[in-house]
């Protein structure tokens, strides 16, 4: 098939799969639009990247990091700006909420009083700007009348768009979807997204919430479910190529499924999920713990924790993982109390990573998400991270009572997210898309906030029901598909 066709069709599909999300019973409110592209640029490629694709001239290109991008700083820039607006609508009690999350909002401050000490304070600054906008587009779905539907919508809608659109550019725009290993023989799929990591955490959350959405509506549609055919992409693409596939994505993606459908099972047993999620939750902690000591001690490969990891299909180095956190551990040892201040650590070549001079690609993390906190923030900054992560269960627990599935969902990306960043980097990082989910799942909102979104932010609802019911009458989901459930 040409490929100009191929792109056509697909394009068309992801139409039509939009279309039929009007036939939802959930009336989505219009402010969802702006985190789902908050969602989709972070979980593929930043707005100048594609810009510079299609051929687009861009400002800028210098190299200086001082400079950036001026595209995406005004992307992301006008979303946090909307962002602030949606919630200053919806007269949110500001002190109310980080009284509510006394230690997610004491990291987030932090940060931002880290910047002071960095050797680039303008380019931490700029890198807080998203994580400011990561929170506040996490706050809109939050503080939705319906959180969980608002949620669903968010992950539905982006993963309609960039499910497709990677087989498509794996297929047939290979410059775009695949990428080559260092020595250039291993084919890697990566899709719309940067990496074959961050396409299979995208396909991970496409295999759990489209199993979900399949499972709950399975009697209604069975296997003329849209969302039966999505699964099956988001299978196919956490597979990845035989040449290279991603061990990690592949493990997170069987411990993400074990814990949600473990929860799920529990659900007229109420009683037996806290026993449950405590017993998933410390071993999680101790395998990370693990890591740590790993990374300063390093195991032996017949020591028990390095039969451990070989058992799981991985080398002692985990990849040449620990030659990384050995040398940078060193360049960030001046400052291990602080660290040296957010966003402050990878920027390029030109700090803290002299043996990054003489080699032909840049790293630009740990491959270790509290690594990478320590680097940036010190010692106090894990400590802020440890407290934020320790008591987040209670809370979490708490929305049970409120909405299982939303209790489900959270408990299950929260240790999914703890796990990924044993071998990945997603926290602290505002351009990441799981950031945005971690920040969606992390802070609790006082069901008094969502009320208030109901009667103040979404004024036009009388409206949207009018243009669903329109749209409802109009829509038609793909050929010989039943509507997204």
């Amino acid at each position: 098939m040409p490929p100009n066709l191929a792109l056509l069709l697909g394009a068309f599909f992801v139409f039509q799969a939009l279309r039929s999300d009007g036939q939802r019973g959930f009336v989505a409110s219009k402010d969802l639009l702006w985190p789902t592209l908050w969602y989709l640029a972070t979980a593929s490629r930043m707005p100048g990247v594609w810009l510079a694709i299609w051929g687009v001239p861009m400002p800028g290109g210098t190299g200086d990091v001082d400079e950036g991008s001026p595209i995406d700083a005004s992307f992301f820039a006008l979303l946090t700006v909307v962002g602030y607006m949606i919630l200053a609508r919806r007269r949110i009690d500001w002190g109310a909420l980080f009284r509510r999350n006394p230690w997610l909002t004491a990291l987030i401050g932090f940060m931002a009083m880290s910047i002071l000490w960095s050797h680039y304070p303008y380019v931490s600054f700029k890198r807080y700007i998203k994580v400011v906008g990561s929170i506040l587009m996490a706050l809109v779905v939050l503080t939705d009348n319906q959180p969980m539907e608002a949620f669903a919508t968010v992950l539905r809608r982006c993963l309609y768009v960039h499910l497709p659109m990677s087989i498509i550019c794996i297929k047939y725009f290979r410059t775009i979807g695949v990428a080559f290993d260092w020595d250039g023989t291993g084919v890697m799929w990566q899709g719309i997204s940067t990496s074959k990591n961050t396409l299979g955490q995208i396909s991970m959350i496409g295999v759990l919430y489209f199993f979900w959405e399949v499972r709950r509506h399975w009697r209604d549609y069975g296997w003329r479910n849209l969302h039966v055919l999505y699964l099956l992409m988001a299978l196919y693409l956490i597979k990845g190529s035989d040449a290279a596939v991603s061990m990690t994505s592949v493990s997170v993606c069987i411990f993400s499924m074990l814990v949600f459908i473990s929860i799920q099972t529990r659900r007229s047993r109420p009683a037996s999920i806290r026993p449950f999620i405590k017993a998933a939750f410390i071993p999680t902690v101790a395998l990370i713990s693990l890591v740590l000591m790993h990374s300063i001690f390093m195991f032996s490969a017949e020591s028990p924790f390095g039969l451990l990891i070989t058992k799981l299909g991985r080398d002692i180095t985990l990849t040449d993982r620990t030659f990384i956190w050995h040398d940078v551990y060193a360049a960030a040892s001046g400052n291990p109390l602080l660290g040296v201040g957010f966003g402050g650590f990878w920027i390029g070549r030109v700090a803290n990573i002299p043996w990054n001079e003489t080699m032909t690609w840049v790293l630009g993390q740990a491959h270790n998400g509290y690594i990478d906190t320590y680097l940036q923030i010190g010692l106090i900054g894990c400590f802020l991270l440890a407290g934020v992560i320790f008591t987040a269960l209670g809370p979490m627990l708490d929305t049970f009572a409120e909405d299982f599935d939303l209790g489900s969902f959270r408990i299950t990306l929260f240790l999914t997210i703890l796990f990924v960043n044993i071998t990945e980097t997603t926290l602290l990082r505002g351009d990441h898309h799981l950031w945005f989910i971690f920040m969606a799942v992390m802070w609790t909102v006082p069901a008094t906030h969502r009320a208030q979104a109901d009667t103040v932010g979404d004024d036009h609802s009388a409206d949207m029901e009018q243009h669903w019911e329109e749209e409802t009458a109009a829509a038609s989901p793909p050929s010989g598909l039943a509507p997204a459930s």
